[in-house]
This record gives structure tokens, sequence and C-alpha cells, in this order.
């Protein structure tokens, strides 16, 4: 790809302004779960309510990048990506990838080994995924580029200055929220990185609505995604509730739909059937969300 002419530069440059202050200004990034962590005491246990659904959208990050390197035009978008990538992998937090940054979070939250494997997630998880796999590989490039670039680095640190004071409030030790502080300062390199690569392809109006695009697909997901987040610490928090005992019924399915699918055969019709059920049902994240998703060394 050539190298911009200074006008078209200028309108590259001009645009990312725009897009920028849109996300700022997005439901997303200034959800009202975000502003009652911000201000109002939350425990450890809605932190670990919270985590154990966001802990899927931190692991598959990695994934979404790699279909991005996969399918991206030239070298230039290649090494941009390469880049974060290799943040991602632990360059910049000593050798410790992301996921395990996350997981070392939600141990110091009071998380068990089962738990973080077995949690029922919540629909709007299971849909940020979903949006995100689809954006990243049947998507334009640029569409996908503007989900996982401005819709991510540019909104997570203002999300995250909502969440670390929260986490700090609730009597984490710095280390154990290493994570998200650590996005706060990554994300806004990433951010800068990813600028300079976006004004060569933001120089016509049809990159642009791709841009922009993908950038608002990737938002609205996660504003569904804090509603979900913010109904399942209003369950947690409520242990008779209506909310808790449908999900109850949800785990207590998930085993009948696995033992049924055992004693049929997983390649019996009847197998088939109950494990459909049980991936729509009360799926979890390694088994049903992203089935061929390999797990981060400390999970293995």
């Amino acid at each position: 790809m050539h190298a911009p002419i200074k006008s078209e530069a200028l309108d590259a440059r001009r645009f990312l302004k725009e897009l920028r202050e849109e996300i700022r200004l997005h439901p997303a990034v200034n959800h009202i779960f975000l502003n009652r962590v911000a201000t109002t005491p939350f425990t450890k246990q809605d932190f670990k309510t919270f985590g154990l659904q966001h802990y899927p959208l931190v692991s598959c990050f990695t994934t979404y990048m790699e279909n991005l390197l996969i399918g991206a035009p030239d070298s230039e978008a290649k090494r941009w990506l390469a880049k974060v990538l290799i943040d991602e992998y632990g360059e910049g937090s000593d050798g410790h990838d992301h996921s395990t940054l996350y997981f070392s979070y939600l141990r110091a939250a009071g998380a068990t080994r089962e738990e973080i494997d077995q949690t029922i997630l919540s629909a709007y998880t299971v849909d940020f995924i979903k949006t995100h796999m689809e954006l990243t590989t049947k998507a334009p490039f640029l569409v996908g580029l503007g989900a996982i670039g401005p819709g991510h680095e540019w909104a997570i640190p203002r999300m995250f200055d909502a969440i670390v004071p929260g986490l700090r409030r609730a009597g984490f030790a710095e280390d154990d929220i290493r994570y998200f502080w650590l996005h706060q300062d990554q994300d806004e390199d990433h951010g800068t990185w990813l600028e300079e690569a976006l004004v060569r392809y933001a120089t016509n109006d049809v990159n642009r609505r791709h841009i922009r695009e993908g950038a608002l697909a990737s938002l609205a997901a996660r504003e569904r995604f804090w509603t979900g987040v913010q109904s399942e610490v209003v369950r947690s928090r409520q242990p008779i509730s209506a909310k808790t005992f449908v999900r109850n019924v949800r785990v207590a399915s998930r085993t009948v739909f696995a033992g049924v699918e055992g004693f049929a055969g997983k390649s019996s019709l009847a197998g088939r059937a109950m494990e459909l059920a049980r991936r729509h049902l009360a799926p979890v994240y390694f088994e049903d969300v992203v089935p061929r998703q390999r797990k981060s060394p400390h999970l293995s």
C-alpha cells in the first residue's frame, strides 16, 4: 500500500480524531455498570463474578489478533499486529501472557479452577466472542481492524480507569490486578501505534466506513456484555432470586445433557442433539463457545 499523500493523511487524521471522540462518548465506555464500579463499593465476590464472565474475552483476544494477522493485506499491517501480539504474549509483562495475568487476578478474587473452567456464561458473553470471531474472520479486513483496533485499544484504557479504583477499594493487592493497570498503559501505546497504522488506510470513504463499522460493532457488543455482567453481579448477590433459580436449572440441565450425550454416544443423533442443547442452554467457555480454542499454558 502506498504512503498517503498529504491531503489524504490530513483527512485520515481528522477522521481518526472524530472516531476517538465518538468512542470516548459511546455508551459502552460509559456504561452504568462501570460508573457503579468506580463510585460504589464492590466486594471481591462481585469482582469474581465479573471476572468469570470477562476472562473468556481476555483469553480470546489473541485469537482475534491472529485471525487479522493471517488476513492482513500487506506487511505494514502485519508488523503492527505482530507488535501488539508480542505484548499480549508477555513481552511487556515479564514473560507472562495476559491470560495468565488474568488467571492470577481470578484466583485472588477467590475463584476456583472448576469455577474458571465451568462457569455458565451469560448470553452476552457468548455473543461478544462470537461477534468478534465473525468480525475477524468473515468481515473485510478493515472492519475487523476497526473492531480490534479502535474498538478495543482506544476504549479499554477508559473503561479500566473506572474498574481499577474499584478493585483497589475492594482490597486487591497491586500484583493481583496487574492485568488491569498494565492495560491502562499498554493500550495507550497500542492506540498510538494503531493510529499511525490507520493513517495509511483511512484515506477514502469506503475504508473509513469499514473502520468505523468495525469499531461500533465491537462497542455495541461490549455494551451488551456490560449489561450482562451487571445482571450476573445482581444475581450473585441474590441467592434465592428467580434469576438464581433459573441459573441453577441451567447448571443442572448441563449435567443431564452431558450424561445423556455420554450414554447415547457423541456420534449418535441423540448425542449430537444433547451436545447442541448443552452448548445453547448452558455454555461454558473452553468446551462450548470456541471449541477449538487452545487453553493458555497455565490451564492445560
